[in-house]
């Protein structure tokens, strides 16, 4: 299932990166950062509760191969944003390269500590891909070339493999094909991308688990789940609802599902649908207080704001750090006329949002303003 199995992260990321033919012959190259580790440490300093900082100090860290304290820094920025799949995926990878982070839980817990620490980075990759099935590998140095590069580099192997060894789509290398997909959608290619999907869900119906394991960097159902992404971004939105469907019957703990349904319902102005899909997120991931921001966004759409801002209090309760949070349950309580509330509820935004929010910041600003 989605999200309950450990990747190999070997056998899929690096798998995959091996097929782009890294031109710095490494499998995992440190990613390339746009702004000085003093740079990002300041921004950090200044804006203090915005996960995008805390990647941004991560990357920085993970670019002087300083990993446990790049780790420290995802692991903060996955806490403020649970839905943030960048830094998930970025997180599975940083303590790859680090020597001394796997000798050290070998000492200190043999074999079993590095399994279990593998898991837990595994997990850390399905989470990325569960929020996001093409989330931006290059970001984190897996792919060292623009997406439009490999995603010629990697048509001319196929075409290669097709034309000289007679071989069809189907019976390509898994994580060529795999990689090929992303780079196509990343690189708007996305007939090709859904072509390459739909071969990858094929084989893997018609492979043995050993053999799988070995060989392919995703389960079925996850094909599908892409599948289905890739049709809702093509405009495509009746099909992937329905391949989202299919998914959800066939595994039941992913809470991603309900996620893309509901925004599908949303945008056909369906809140009846958008609501059930919400709340199916949330019964399924309690934890996770940005769904169950999205339950309240959708009441707050639907028109039932007695029930949105009831929703967005208990997401402020749960994460009172998330400015993302104050500002919608602010525009409840505006909507509502609850004038003191609104007011301390966009007071505390402001003390809480990042300089890279300053549209929203000067909105809010004037809506102050108003409420006085």
């Amino acid at each position: 299932m989605f999200g309950s199995r450990m990747i190999a992260l070997g056998a899929a990321a690096v798998a995959a990166l091996a097929s782009l033919r890294c031109a710095s012959g490494g499998l995992l190259v440190a990613p390339s950062v746009s702004e000085s580790l003093n740079d990002a440490r300041a921004q950090l300093a200044a804006d203090t509760n915005d996960p995008v900082a805390y990647y941004n100090v991560a990357m920085a860290y993970w670019s002087k191969r300083r990993y446990d304290q790049a780790d420290s820094s995802l692991r903060r920025a996955v806490a403020l944003d649970p839905e943030f799949a960048l830094a998930h995926l970025a997180d599975a990878l940083v303590q790859l390269p680090n020597k001394a982070h796997w000798e050290a839980l070998k000492r200190a817990g043999g074999d079993t500590a590095v399994v279990q620490e593998l898991r837990a980075r595994g997990r850390e990759y399905s989470r990325a891909f569960l929020i996001d099935p093409f989330v931006d590998v290059r970001a984190v140095g897996l792919v060292p070339t623009t997406y439009a590069n490999a995603y010629a580099q990697l048509s001319l192997e196929m075409a290669y493999i097709r034309d000289h060894f007679g071989r069809p789509l189907d019976s390509m290398p898994r994580v060529l094909v795999w990689a090929h997909a992303i780079a196509a959608e990343h690189s708007n290619h996305l007939s090709d991308a859904i072509a390459d999907v739909q071969s990858l869900g094929r084989v893997s119906r018609r492979r043995d688990e050993s053999e799988f394991l070995s060989a392919a960097p995703l389960e079925t159902n996850e094909y599908l789940y892409m599948l289905a992404a890739l049709l809702q971004r093509a405009g495509y939105a009746a099909d992937a609802a329905k391949l989202y469907q299919s998914v959800a019957a066939g595994d039941l703990g992913n809470y991603e599902v309900h996620v893309q349904l509901a925004r599908i319902y949303e945008g056909q102005h369906d809140w009846g649908h958008a609501l059930q899909e919400s709340r199916a997120a949330v019964a399924l991931y309690p934890e996770n207080h940005r769904l169950v921001m999205d339950l309240g966004l959708a009441e707050y759409h639907a028109g039932v704001l007695p029930d949105a801002e009831a929703t967005l209090r208990d997401a402020r309760d749960a994460a009172p750090q998330d400015f993302v949070v104050a500002y919608w349950l602010g525009e409840v309580q505006r909507a509502r006329q609850e004038k003191a509330d609104a007011r301390a509820t966009l007071e505390t935004y402001l003390r809480l949002a990042p300089s890279r929010d300053s549209v929203e910041v000067a909105q809010v600003r004037a809506q102050l303003h108003d409420l006085q």
